[in-house]
């Protein structure tokens, strides 16, 4: 019976996937520098719920659940059961979608606060997600198990709190996540105006933890997780407005390495759009298992665009 349940689950919900070919052709067997693409998907959901799917800029999964959560730059938060085997994504089931709230139940921020970073975290013997907001520097823990209700204001160093020190108002905290030494991480989509040159800062609650050296300055920072190793797994993304050309980038930067405030860094994967690669505008990043992650693009509404949602094991 439950065999006979998990294929009609299967072919149901593999309906809201297509098959993407990320990788070109030269690309054999998925193996590009330090990764591996084990996976690439189309996501085909228009609504859950009632709120429109589009626009992803944050995903986490809750391993124990099975579950992919994914947050909207407008303050909208999806639940989707992901099924996976043999390291491919068979399907999504869409759970619920909701509007971020506040602690008495009303739409939480302006509709273009940008909601950027997303983390889940452990809160007590439950569960809890944060979100970091880009056009006020701001980061919130809500409920996960309700209806995006509001939990917490996150207290920030002084130094994220005002908008003027950031490189502009749709450049604040882009990236999240949870680390068990540093506990909350964060940092901006380009450094901050008062960054030293050719660097790049990483921020705990307490202040800067080390800053890292860009490979140049429009590599933007979209996202960042905590590696199993302990140290961070970055996603930059580079577009090109004259020529439409996009370069992704995966650095892996060591928070267990830092000389005079710079961690070393080293790009596992440089992949750019002129060399054969189909890619979009990754925004999103979350640790699935062991050295597997899956990152997601934000297809800005745009019906040219596409949700893509790609599976990649980190090999060194």
């Amino acid at each position: 019976m439950k065999v006979v349940i998990l294929f009609v689950f299967l072919t149901v919900f593999a309906q809201a996937l297509e098959k993407h070919q990320i990788a070109p052709d030269s690309v054999k067997n998925g193996n590009f520098m330090g990764i591996k693409i084990l996976d690439s998907r189309i996501i085909n959901i228009s609504r859950i719920d009632g709120e429109k799917f589009y626009g992803i800029s944050g995903i986490a999964y809750d391993e124990n659940r099975d579950i992919l959560y994914a947050l909207n730059d407008r303050g909208r938060l999806y639940s989707l059961r992901m099924i996976v085997k043999d390291n491919e994504i068979k399907a999504l089931k869409p759970i619920s979608g909701y509007r971020l709230k506040n602690e008495y139940g009303r739409k939480l921020l302006k509709p273009r606060s940008d909601s950027e970073g997303l983390a889940l975290i452990k809160d007590g013997d439950k569960k809890a997600l944060l979100v970091s907001f880009e056009r006020y520097p701001k980061i919130m823990k809500f409920d996960v198990y309700g209806n995006g209700y509001k939990k917490q204001n996150i207290t920030l160093p002084k130094r994220l709190k005002n908008i003027k020190n950031y490189q502009g108002t749709n450049g604040a905290l882009e990236a999240l996540t949870y680390h068990l030494k540093y506990g909350i991480l964060t940092t901006a989509e380009f450094p901050l105006k008062d960054q030293k040159e050719g660097y790049q800062g990483i921020f705990n609650l307490e202040g800067e933890v080390c800053k890292f050296k860009k490979d140049y300055f429009d590599n933007a920072v979209t996202e960042f997780e905590t590696m199993a190793d302990g140290n961070l797994l970055i996603l930059q993304r580079d577009f090109n407005k004259r020529n439409f050309k996009i370069q992704i980038t995966l650095k892996k930067v060591y928070l267990n390495e830092i000389e005079n405030g710079v961690c070393k860094a080293k790009n596992l994967a440089v992949m750019k759009s002129d060399e054969g690669w189909n890619l979009d505008n990754f925004e999103g990043l979350t640790h699935y298992k062991d050295n597997i992650y899956l990152m997601i693009s934000d297809d800005n509404g745009f019906f040219l665009q596409n949700t893509i949602l790609t599976m990649f094991e980190v090999r060194k």
